[in-house]
């Protein structure tokens, strides 16, 4: 009897641990009420058995090979270090970057960019391209979702996969991975997932054959497996902001063995060994991934290089025509890409296509016919059937030609994870230029917070990393404590504030109005976003003391009753002679100008150490009077286009009016001649390609309406509104940071987001503006 053997005060036992295993002796050592401190002390005794080991001894091994974590860091309720599976030299995860959230119903994935070819670097892990869908699985208990990438039912794809419980050893997760079908090889073969999904197109080169389409009890019997790779969420923890090596480590340690799921694995540094294993192993390719990078919701990263091994393209099917013979029913599909917002035609599509497979196709053109085409320019192809452009497949192709079309292009499938909308040309980054670039990107992301203390408050930063603000909570309760006007200590300040309840905004819609409180409250919170982008540098202020629905004036010279904590800098103008700019170093500098009816924020593009080296290259699309904001988009994705091409990295964002700007970080080394010059270069291009949007006069009325490329916004004491800066507008919008992605989400507006909504956006995707305050470029000749 235990209980007997602990009244008696000796205990045998064997335990059968990782760093415990053996035969071991628990003795009491003290009388049966202990010594003078009256605590019980007993010995543990390990028996001299196979599993001793000489010279063992506990303190050496401090942490718990569950949590990672020694006796004083639970005590601390330090963050979990864990990897339940993993041999103990590999034990410690570190989740420093993980914060407790609600798992939400979907991830938009992160998506990888194409890279030229295979490299070889120990900070990089490499994993297999696998050739099919890619799925997110979400996890609450026994319920699974199955999502592809556009955020579609994959399920119905899958049923067995959304069925099969018991493969994650969690409550709720979010895993990240993709399902592929095997051949008898043990290789992945989409032309067998095309079976399974119902929607096969063989996966032939050159001519398809004409196997029999298989039964439903053939296709349910075709092995599939879920490649695994990622964990985003676990047990109402968000990883996003965990590297991703520490990311699959966990998720390797929760994952249980399962015929449907695998984890998907990796090398490490051995790059171009791994892409040629897997040129012979005949697969699709490899993915590079950073491995200390997060996780980016939504985003293609340079943090995530594909090297393809196989020419393939996602491609939108816009038309067909005829064929001869037993093709005469559907002889080629017409198929297009997206550039900016037009559909560009990119060749014809033959071979690949299964007598059955044909037929099904022309049943469901026949259902999307329309009368013209859908492709601007209208290609010339005699006896063309147009279709509404919503079918998307993958093909295999030799080699773009110079005039834009694919080459000896083969029909492999249809592609059911992405939106005809999002169907872009594929364009390979350098390499070496791309890896770099995600390197130096990181470098300049804030550390990952470890522990933090509980009296702050936590604003997201780029990728969900986040900044806080000592003591933030408990100054928003003494703010909202003064009852109209009184003094408020915030960041150790001392601050006079006046009229809390007078009205700034008016309403917009049914909400109520916004007051100077409520823009005081915005600006202590958002203070650890916003002052990065105003420190150091001289800012112009547009102030509305009466509020929005009054005049306002815009001010360079600090006022005589600024605080002496007030930072400043004077700057000696040939016109106007010397002016002292606000320099908003910290928090209570940036709450002052709240008090004072500061809206606007116009930082200057150059610090106040070098005022004539400019670090931001500035691209202002300023609408005209007719200018549509769906014109303004058009315009913006053609700036996209062209900064991709030219390998630039750029932070686009909406301006909380009706416009949209994109801020390019650049070496100090450059005149305010030298960025107007490049900027107008790329202005120019953007101009002449849609010449009827655009103006380039000066004076608004000599515009016609038309919207102008303002590249003389490149000058010293010319200034763009930073980002998310209120706007003088009912309903306080901001000028809010986006993905290059979101100017092809429909329900975009330039002012959709405002002081209320804004902080609900960051806590979701973070600062996406953070790249601009990365490293400089150098600007490429044009």
């Amino acid at each position: 009897s235990p209980a007997a053997a602990l009244e008696k005060g000796e205990l045998k036992f064997r335990l059968h641990g990782e760093r415990l295993t053996g035969r071991f002796t628990i003795v009491r050592t003290s009388g049966r009420f202990g010594d003078a401190d009256n605590r019980e002390k007993w010995l543990l005794i390990h028996k001299r058995d196979e599993a001793a080991v000489a010279g063992w001894d506990a303190a050496d091994h401090p942490t718990s090979l569950k949590s990672g974590r020694t006796n004083d860091e639970v005590k601390a309720d330090a963050p979990a270090r864990w990897d339940g599976h993993a041999p103990a030299a590999e034990a410690e995860i570190d989740l420093a970057g993980a914060r407790e959230a609600p798992m939400p119903d979907f991830v938009e994935p992160m998506r990888a960019t194409l890279a030229t070819g295979a490299f070889s670097d120990p900070a990089w892990l490499y994993e297999v391209k696998w050739d099919g869908y890619r799925v997110e699985a979400v996890v609450r208990g026994r319920d699974i979702r199955l999502w592809t990438r556009n955020r579609q039912d994959a399920a119905r794809y899958f049923p067995t996969l959304a069925e099969a419980g018991g493969w994650i050893e969690a409550e709720e997760a979010i895993v990240d991975g993709e399902v592929i079908a095997v051949d008898e090889k043990g290789r992945p073969d989409f032309s067998l997932l095309q079976d399974v999904t119902g929607l096969r197109g063989l996966h032939g080169q050159g001519s398809a054959g004409d196997r029999p389409r298989p039964s439903k009890e053939e296709r349910t019997s075709i092995p599939i497996v879920y490649q695994a790779f990622d964990l985003l969420h676990l047990d109402g923890r968000s990883l996003v902001n965990v590297p991703l090596e520490e990311r699959k480590r966990l998720l390797r340690s929760v994952l249980r063995e399962h015929q449907l799921v695998r984890f998907g694995s990796h090398v490490v540094t051995d790059g171009e060994a791994f892409v040629e294993a897997a040129r012979q192993q005949e697969l699709e390719g490899v993915v590079a991934k950073l491995r200390r990078s997060p996780y980016e919701p939504g985003r293609r990263s340079k943090a995530w290089l594909k090297i393809k091994l196989r020419r393939e393209q996602e491609v939108v099917v816009a038309g067909w025509l005829e064929g001869q013979g037993s093709h005469r029913d559907l002889g080629s599909l017409i198929v297009a890409v997206h550039d900016g917002d037009r559909l560009r035609h990119a060749g014809q599509v033959g071979s690949g296509i299964d007598t059955k497979t044909r037929r099904e196709l022309r049943g469901r053109l026949d259902e999307l016919a329309r009368q013209d085409s859908p492709l601007e320019p209208v290609p010339r192809l005699k006896g063309a059937h147009w279709v509404e452009p919503r079918i998307v497949v993958r093909v295999e192709f030799a080699e773009w030609t110079t005039d834009g079309l694919l080459r000896q292009a083969a029909f492999k499938g249809f592609e059911i994870g992405k939106a005809a909308s999002a169907v872009r040309r594929e364009r390979p980054i350098e390499t070496e230029k791309a890896a770099t670039a995600a390197e130096a990107a990181l470098d300049a992301e804030p550390a990952a917070p470890s522990r933090r203390p509980q009296t702050r408050n936590r604003v997201a930063r780029s990728g969900g990393d986040v900044l806080e603000v000592d003591g933030l909570a408990a100054a928003l309760e003494a703010l909202d404590a003064i009852p109209k006007e009184g003094t408020w200590t915030v960041a150790g300040r001392e601050l006079r504030v006046t009229n809390l309840d007078k009205v700034l905004f008016p309403p917009r819609d049914k909400e109520a109005p916004l007051t100077k409180r409520d823009l005081l409250r915005y600006h202590a919170t958002m203070a650890a976003v916003l002052v990065p982008y105003l420190k150091g540098r001289g800012t112009t202020v547009q102030r509305f003391p009466n509020g929005v629905a009054a005049k306002g004036f815009w001010q360079k010279d600090l006022p005589g009753h600024a605080p002496p904590w007030v930072g400043r800098w004077t700057y000696h103008h040939r016109e106007e002679g010397p002016k002292d700019y606000v320099v908003v170093d910290e928090q209570a500098t940036l709450v002052w100008l709240a008090q004072e009816g500061a809206i606007e924020l116009h930082p200057w593009t150059s610090r106040t150490d070098e005022p004539d080296k400019p670090t931001f290259a500035l691209i202002d699309i300023d609408p005209g009077e007719s200018t549509t904001f769906d014109e303004v988009l058009v315009l913006a994705r053609l700036f996209r286009t062209a900064l991709e091409h030219l390998g630039v990295r750029a932070a686009p964002k909406v301006t909380g009016k009706r416009g949209v700007q994109i801020w390019i970080p650049i070496e100090r080394r450059y005149s305010f001649d030298d960025t107007r010059e490049w900027v107008e270069g790329v202005s120019r291009a953007v101009g002449q390609t849609v010449p009827d949007l655009v103006s380039w006069e000066w004076a608004k009325r000599a515009r016609r309406g038309r919207a102008r490329l303002d590249f003389t916004q490149n000058a010293i004491n010319k200034t763009l509104v930073a980002p998310y800066s209120p706007r003088p507008s009912a309903g306080a919008p901001v000028s809010v940071p986006i993905r290059w992605e979101e100017l092809d989400d429909p329900h975009l507006a330039p002012d959709r987001w405002t002081i209320r909504t804004l902080p609900a956006r960051l806590a979701e995707v973070g600062d996406l503006f953070a790249p601009a305050l990365g490293p400089g470029q150098r600007l490429p000749a044009l």
